[in-house]
């Protein structure tokens, strides 16, 4: 098996987890704010050393990228974090993950919008797939379910549409910056504002023992520092199209945890919407020609 194949794995198996381990803090009474500005401060604390390593020294940024960077940080930083740890709360792990993974299919719809890119009928088909998919994981065929769980369903799809602007704020940055200077500035842009959102002092009734620190530094590290090594590594063994196919295990990570872990369950109709979403993630990475590496939604979380 080619190494870099593992290293892909590893990643999208250490993303797929990010929801369990959401799930332990907002269980000890964190709201999805408080686990918000924790993964990124604590993700922060691994990522600042190895970026200072990598380039010997704090990278700079053009004074004229810094509106760029703090909208990549809001949006990618802040809100995707705060709509998907919302939609772990409403909705549960094994739905959030599902929803989330509409990402693909945005991102398609926003590559078309922002850059011109073509829609092939493969593309437009994904996200065919993912609409329908999205529908049945959400029970929208009941609509007495749909209502008791609107605001996590809403928030996974909006998870959804922040995930998936991923591509386009990545692929500007990513046009005259290395990937280690665009996921630094945009967690941290991303956790300043969630400071300012955030009473950090409000954690500390919370901050003590394994139950708290287990799944917090799981959360920043295993769920953010070593995803992003994993991946960066592996891209530079694998073909991009090949290895978003291959990070894709990270939704069928993400439902056997919540199913196994936390006891979630999905009937049949939502099982089917799960296959329809994962197909659909297979159909929008199709590799296209002369397709920018930049572009790439889930090269970097």
């Amino acid at each position: 098996m080619n190494k870099g194949y593992a290293w892909i794995l590893l990643a999208g198996t250490a993303w797929g987890s990010i929801g369990v381990f959401a799930r332990r803090l907002l269980d000890l009474g964190l709201s999805p704010l408080d686990v918000s500005w924790l993964r990124g401060v604590v993700s922060l604390l691994g990522l600042v050393p190895l970026v200072l390593c990598r380039q010997g020294g704090w990278p700079r940024l053009a004074r004229e990228d810094l509106k760029l960077f703090a909208a990549f940080g809001l949006v990618n930083g802040a809100l995707y974090n705060i709509l998907y740890f919302t939609a772990v709360d409403k909705a549960g792990v094994t739905t959030a993950v599902i929803l989330l993974y509409t990402a693909p299919a945005f991102a398609t719809l926003f590559a078309r919008l922002a850059f011109a890119e073509p829609l092939s009928p493969g593309k437009a088909f994904a996200v065919a797939l993912s609409l329908a998919g999205c529908f049945l994981v959400a029970r929208g065929y009941n609509l007495t379910a749909l209502r008791l769980n609107l605001a996590g369903v809403l928030a996974g799809l909006g998870a959804g549409v922040t995930y998936g602007l991923y591509g386009i704020f990545g692929k500007k940055a990513r046009a005259r910056y290395p990937a280690e200077t665009t996921v630094l500035y945009c967690t941290l842009f991303g956790t300043l504002f969630l400071t300012l959102l955030h009473r950090p002092l409000a954690l500390v009734q919370h901050a003590h023992g394994p139950a708290f620190w287990g799944p917090a530094l799981s959360l920043g590290l295993w769920g953010s520092l070593v995803p992003w090594v994993a991946y960066t590594t592996g891209l530079g063994l694998v073909e991009v199209g090949r290895a978003a196919v291959v990070a894709s295990v990270e939704p069928v990570v993400g439902v056997i945890l919540g199913l196994v872990l936390l006891g979630e369950r999905l009937d049949l109709l939502q099982t089917a919407g799960m296959a329809l979403v994962l197909a659909a993630v297979v159909f929008a990475q199709a590799p296209a020609p002369s397709r920018p590496a930049g572009s790439k939604v889930l090269a970097e979380k």
